[in-house]
């Protein structure tokens, strides 16, 4: 079973009774719970108990304690509010009877109004960029630990960077922010209900790594310990899915051993599908 297969066959949430769920975190490498799959089961779970009529409009969480993949999680689902424009759903994972992860997801049922969304960097098409195997290929007498092992494992989306050498090492301090490629790594298109869990999956994928940019450093280095510590998703659009999303990365603030990364994700077409920031520890393991 492919790494996306045993992400998709994760998102059937077993309902255990009204608002209340377990899952489990595939086993795909990760030596803890990958945190876009803990923000995928929230959004999930609290999609069970949302009016039909309404979409995802934002997720806040907070990464409370490392998810053990090999045990089953508990989610608890509290509805604070069911609006005619507005629900608001609060989602708690639970492991071992503390709290791995707590988010809170909001859904909006509202169209028109007024528009605005940044335009779309330009970048190279993704088919004509190389893809993250030919990458390890080309730099595998600089690449650190296992990160060649990582860029070859046929993940659940496929990364083509514009730059590989910022992805891998770090973009030039007073350089551009980065910019990704990201596909699905799959020709069927997922079932409706997993949209929002994939764009959330996803969304943990790079914007830690951001960050990094000012400082010319990247999530490869063998000298930095990081970890989530809270992240904040807005959908804006539906994502295309059988089709390349680009991923703009860059950083917001730095301080305290501490990075704010933030993301856009825009389909090929230019639409603004979602931001993203997202804040966790980058602390230099010599301090």
């Amino acid at each position: 079973m492919s790494e996306l297969d045993q992400v998709l066959s994760s998102f059937q949430l077993e309902k255990l009774e009204h608002n209340l769920f377990q899952s489990r975190s595939p086993s795909v490498g990760w030596r803890r719970t990958y945190g876009g799959l803990l923000l995928a089961h929230a959004v999930l779970a609290a999609e069970q108990d949302k009016p039909e009529s309404m979409h995802l409009h934002s997720l806040h969480g907070n990464f409370l304690r490392p998810g053990n993949t090999e045990e089953p999680m508990l989610l608890r689902v509290e509805p604070h509010l069911t609006g005619r424009t507005i629900a608001h759903r609060q989602v708690t994972i639970e492991q071992f009877g503390k709290t791995v992860f707590l988010a809170s997801v909001s859904f909006r049922n509202t169209s028109g109004g007024l528009h605005f969304a940044p335009a779309m960097p330009v970048a190279p098409a993704p088919e004509e960029l190389a893809d993250e195997t030919q990458i390890a290929a080309a730099f595998a007498d600089r690449l650190p630990g296992n990160a060649g092992k990582y860029l070859q494992r046929p993940k659940a989306f496929e990364l083509r960077p514009v730059s590989p050498e910022d992805l891998l090492f770090g973009p030039p301090p007073s350089g551009p922010g980065i910019l990704t490629w990201a596909r699905l790594r799959s020709d069927q298109q997922p079932r409706e209900a997993f949209d929002t869990a994939l764009l959330a999956y996803l969304s943990d994928m790079l914007v830690l790594n951001a960050s990094l940019a000012p400082h010319g450093r990247s999530f490869f280095d063998a000298d930095l310990a990081m970890a989530s510590l809270d992240h904040a998703l807005w959908q804006h659009a539906r994502p295309d899915w059988s089709d390349w999303l680009l991923i703009s990365q860059d950083c917001l603030a730095s301080e305290a051993q501490m990075g704010l990364g933030h993301t856009r994700i825009f389909n090929r077409s230019g639409n603004l599908c979602a931001t993203v920031t997202q804040q966790g520890f980058t602390r230099l393991i010599a301090d």
